[in-house]
């Protein structure tokens, strides 16, 4: 009986500890589960989804009011951009000053740098006018503005067209290209970001493609208070980003106290 006894005793321990051990991993998979949720959620409030060198899949087939195809999205961004340099049916609501020069893109090329593209949201729900409708958002750097345009895929027209004023949505991987350029281009920030990359790789940087881009829009009103702040003044008039540059394999180059102000085409140094 004694021998039963302590088996038992044996077993009901063992029992206990098997218990506590799964309830131990699933409270650790659960916590780590919550850690990385956080850390995402984090990381995407303050430098935006993170920018890849790797080509982007490609959405999924579009069905009624499903996502755009890639093939789609192209077409759509085509037809807004056009729009500017023929007439059409759309007007402009809300529409700011133009240049004489026409729309421009962040590398002052002709037409407005293409942002996002998805399609609308429909009216109603028993109607299938939206099927072949997109909508896409640019931005005018030759006057500064937001524009949202729907189109008709169908009929490669533009059947409405907004724009708005100060408003600044995350910077695309284009973009924070571009902005590495006007560091570049700068004789006191150039050299210093071309010899860290030169320090760490061995090369020279001869393109914005040869590093890890991060970016967010950058507000004048987050610089109240620090040095520098006349010089950022007109950030969220202007498209001005903060980029946050990795080499591939190797470190970051800390550019975190620079703003690039797009619009203007040149780069200051703001905290010191």
């Amino acid at each position: 009986m004694t021998d039963n006894a302590t088996d038992k005793d044996a077993a009901d321990t063992r029992g206990a500890r098997g218990r506590r051990h799964r309830r131990w991993r699933l409270a650790a998979a659960l916590g780590l589960t919550a850690v990385l949720a956080g850390g995402g959620i984090a990381a995407l409030r303050t430098s935006g989804p993170p920018a890849s060198d790797a080509p982007e899949p490609a959405a999924a087939v579009a069905t009624h009011s499903g996502r755009l195809t890639a093939g789609e999205a192209r077409e759509a961004s085509r037809i807004a951009i056009d729009a500017a340099t023929r007439p059409g049916p759309a007007k402009d609501r809300q529409r700011a000053p133009q240049k004489s020069d026409g729309e421009r893109n962040a590398a002052g090329g002709s037409g407005a740098e293409p942002l996002d593209t998805r399609r609308p949201t429909r009216a109603t729900s028993g109607s299938s006018a939206s099927d072949s409708r997109a909508e896409v958002q640019l931005y005018d750097y030759a006057s500064d503005t937001l524009i949202t345009r729907v189109v008709d895929l169908r009929s490669k027209k533009v059947l409405d067209s907004a724009r708005r004023h100060g408003v600044q949505p995350p910077p695309t991987l284009a973009e924070a290209r571009e902005a590495v350029k006007v560091i570049l281009a700068d004789r006191r920030l150039g050299p210093g970001m071309r010899e860290s990359y030169a320090a760490q790789t061995g090369k020279r940087l001869a393109s914005p493609a040869q590093l890890r881009l991060q970016s967010m829009s950058f507000l004048g009103s987050r610089a109240k208070g620090v040095d520098g702040a006349r010089k950022v003044s007109r950030c969220g008039e202007h498209r001005c980003v903060q980029l946050f540059v990795r080499i591939p394999g190797g470190k970051w180059i800390d550019t975190s106290r620079i703003v690039i102000d797009l619009s203007a085409r040149r780069a200051a140094v703001i905290g010191l």
